[in-house]
């Protein structure tokens, strides 16, 4: 029985599917293709009285309006660099025009230079995520730049920029004029920078090996007129090299570097285009010295300690035995067992073998110019105080930087060793006032050489000091 009812209820929901499929096929054969629209029907509609509103001739006699809307198109604007730059101060070299020596600026890790005055231009760089300004590339001409004038420790900056039309920006105003503190540049900017094959740091000197003996007392005690301008100087050895030499400086002295060693110069156009070390003050033990880089952009403190040497005057007792005089310029001397016939100005030097005495030539300007030292005496002759025979000298330390005036009586059988220390102020006085007591350039050594003069002239080594 329920089985014929489901069946009876399938094919009536069958019969309504067939006539709504009928009935939709019916409508859709009817419609027309084309539908006729009628318009829309208009509505007139009007606003409410204002209580407020006036006749026309009252509106009429307001006149302009008091406010009024203008449109005006962006403009540029000057960009804040004052955190954009950094000034590292002047050329301050003492070989520099200070009216004209060149400013020193940083930016992005890139420092130029550029004279007090002059335009120094200036880009905008948009290839990374945040923008930002670098110095055109050969100082190329750009619309923007910066003119600085160098103060005391700062520098004024005026920014400078055209626009689109080619009329310069001048706002806002904080951003068009400002000051900028001078930052030390090996602290903020600096890098390492090399000096022929060193590295240049505080231990340049060390590394060169430099060494600070004082005032060398021969050449001050005899160096004469070819050696004027050095005596009273302090000695510095450099003895890196094969071939070592010496500088004479003191306090303000400038020295230049000419691609292979130290030389002194007067500050000036000889100096410029080398890197320049300057002496800054001599003490007792130290010497401060400042080193520049050729632009004046670097700058380094060096310092050197005074080298010492513990040395105590050979004693002429046990190696001289005066054995009688010649003539009253001659003197007979027994040294080291050997005879030797010595006059006034004499040297003698102390080597390994013993003492030797410095005749000839090269002898002499080898010990003058540091390549054989030793102990050296300088024998002054044998003279007559009171009733006895007194022998007449000075002794110098192998730096010659410790002198030791010697007075010795003697008898005819050998010397009676009675040490007498001189008063070496009124010997130095003599030294600087221009009369030393055995001048090199006067005395017996170079009588020698004006022998031969021009034989000399040819063969004699140049001085590397």
């Amino acid at each position: 029985m329920l089985k014929k009812w489901l069946e009876r209820i399938n094919y009536g929901i069958i019969a309504v599917f067939a006539l709504f499929l009928i009935v939709a096929g019916y409508l859709q054969w009817q419609r027309p293709d084309m539908l006729d629209l009628k318009p829309p029907l208009e509505q007139k509609s009007t606003l409410p009285k204002n209580s407020f509103a006036q006749k026309q001739d009252a509106y009429d006699q307001i006149g302009e309006p008091l406010l009024s809307l203008e449109y005006y198109p962006p403009r540029m604007q000057l960009p804040d660099l004052r955190q954009k730059l950094n000034y590292y101060g002047q050329n301050s070299r003492p070989d520099a025009n200070k009216d004209s020596s060149m400013m020193h600026f940083n930016t992005n890790n890139l420092t130029v230079s550029v004279a007090p005055s002059q335009p120094l231009y200036l880009q905008y760089d948009k290839s990374g995520n945040a923008g930002t300004y670098r110095f055109s590339p050969n100082n190329k001409e750009t619309s923007l730049w910066v003119e600085a004038v160098p103060g005391e420790k700062e520098a004024s900056i005026l920014v400078r920029m055209i626009d689109e039309n080619g009329e310069l920006v001048t706002s806002p105003y904080e951003n068009e004029a400002f000051q900028l503190k001078e930052k030390e540049f090996t602290r903020y900017g600096g890098k390492p920078w090399e000096i022929g094959k060193w590295r240049v740091d505080g231990t340049l000197l060390a590394r060169q090996r430099a060494k600070w003996y004082g005032v060398d007392r021969f050449l001050e005690r005899h160096g004469g007129e070819e050696f004027e301008d050095i005596a009273g100087r302090n000695r510095i050895d450099f003895t890196d090299d094969e071939d070592p030499y010496s500088i004479f400086v003191n306090e303000g002295a400038t020295l230049i570097w000419n691609g292979e060693r130290w030389t002194r110069v007067v500050p000036g156009d000889n100096s410029k285009g080398h890197p320049l070390l300057v002496v800054k003050k001599v003490d007792e033990r130290l010497m401060n010295l400042e080193l520049w880089d050729v632009e004046g952009k670097k700058k380094i403190a060096l310092n050197l300690l005074k080298s010492m040497e513990n040395w105590v005057p050979q004693n002429l007792q046990q190696d001289f035995k005066f054995l009688g005089a010649r003539t009253r310029s001659q003197f007979v001397f027994e040294v080291d067992d050997e005879k030797m016939l010595l006059s006034p100005h004499d040297w003698l030097l102390l080597t390994d073998e013993g003492w030797k005495k410095l005749s000839t030539i090269d002898d002499i300007d080898d010990y003058v110019e540091l390549k054989d030292k030793g102990t050296l005496f300088v024998f002054d002759g044998v003279m007559r105080v009171g009733d006895q025979q007194v022998l007449k000298g000075a002794m110098y330390n192998q730096t010659r930087t410790k002198v030791h005036d010697i007075d010795l009586p003697v008898q005819k059988d050998g010397l009676v060793y009675q040490e007498v220390e001189k008063n070496r102020k009124n010997r130095d006085r003599e030294s600087i006032n221009g009369k030393p007591s055995t001048p090199y350039a006067n005395g017996r050594p170079l009588e020698k050489k004006q022998r031969n003069n021009n034989q000399i002239e040819k063969n004699r080594p140049k001085r590397s000091f």
